[in-house]
């Protein structure tokens, strides 16, 4: 039987690519005073891929500002299955050796993986060198969590391949000191009812049988900026806070008729285009259009693959960047506090 072997199907997962997960299991317990098995098993933890999926926010309502500068919001997040690809390889002691397939990414200690290594060392006091190749697929400042979802990625893959032995809590601890999405993204794939600054989450099962077809309107947009120009009169929760925690027993047209987004209002305002890619959506079929986080990615959620294809293939034609997506994540998931 060879060792090599082909990948699993759909990014089922990250791991130890190519090396199927029970012989690199065999592989990495057997003894290190075997040179040839020593020198196999290290050229194996220098090619380590992980997927770092994006994430969709079915609604987002903002409800307050908090004492420590951050706002408290209401959403449920979803992953897709449009995804970045990172690769990690060892380097000497304490290198932090970034590359991406984006010239626009920065590959300096600005970028979220670069911090993640970082804040990863910092807690537990390892000083271990490594290098990510960031393979880019996640348009950035587009409300879909890439930089985030790559930082949850580096924070995985280092615990397991540094043998760090921290807990989940423990990663979305450090996590939460990155950026508010990372906490979620950190268990890489599901779907969650998100409040707080984004760290207290109660994942969900889900079954809805949907299709999203994400556009990106050719603009970015800054969380920052977003929340700075964000203005409204913060009411109480409503009927979306009665709504979310019972999403998980609700026919999914009935919860995708009522999202809506408190930051879309701006991005409309500033950006009037929005409003003809969110018309278009509708018009051919889609539940419901909306924008994820604070933008600037719109989609359109379809109940009809094929109708799904059809209005993404007349985006692509008329040179929109979109995405043909389908949740991620465990269909029968445990209702989870984290």
């Amino acid at each position: 039987m060879p060792l090599i072997l082909p990948p699993a199907q759909n990014h089922a997962g990250a791991g130890f690519y190519p090396v199927h997960p029970l012989i690199l299991k065999i592989l990495m317990n057997w003894s290190e005073k075997r040179p040839v098995v020593h020198r196999f098993r290290r050229w194996l933890l220098l090619n380590i891929v992980e997927y770092a999926y994006a994430k969709l926010n079915l609604g987002l309502k903002i409800l307050g500002r908090r004492g420590d500068g951050f706002h408290d919001i209401l959403s449920v997040f979803q992953t897709v299955d449009l995804c970045d690809r990172l690769v990690f390889r060892h380097a000497e002691q304490g290198q932090i050796i970034l590359s991406c397939d984006d010239a626009d990414l920065p590959t300096g200690p600005e970028n979220l993986v670069y911090q993640a290594v970082s804040a990863f060392r910092s807690y537990t006091g390892m000083d271990r060198g490594v290098e990510v190749v960031i393979e880019k697929r996640i348009p950035m400042a587009a409300g879909l969590g890439g930089g985030s979802s790559d930082a949850a990625a580096v924070l995985r893959v280092l615990n397991r391949v540094w043998k760090a032995g921290l807990s989940g809590g423990e990663l979305r601890e450090i996590g939460a000191t990155l950026g508010s999405d990372v906490p979620f993204l950190v268990r890489q794939k599901g779907t969650a009812v998100v409040s707080g600054r984004g760290e207290l989450m109660r994942y969900v099962p889900w079954s809805a049988d949907v299709v999203y077809v994400l556009v990106c309107p050719g603009f970015q947009v800054h969380t920052g900026w977003a929340f700075a120009n964000y203005k409204k009169t913060l009411t109480g929760h409503g009927e979306y806070d009665n709504f979310i925690p019972s999403v998980k027993h609700l026919p999914g047209s009935d919860f995708f008729e009522r999202i809506e987004n408190d930051f879309l209002p701006l991005i409309v305002q500033t950006h009037p285009e929005t409003r003809d890619i969110l018309s278009r959506l509708t018009d051919a079929g889609a539940i419901v259009a909306s924008m994820s986080g604070s933008g600037s990615t719109l989609y359109g959620v379809f109940e009809s693959r094929d109708v799904a294809e059809a209005v993404w293939a007349g985006f692509r034609s008329d040179q929109f960047r979109a995405f043909l997506c389908c949740p991620v994540g465990s269909a029968d998931g445990a209702d989870e506090r984290r």
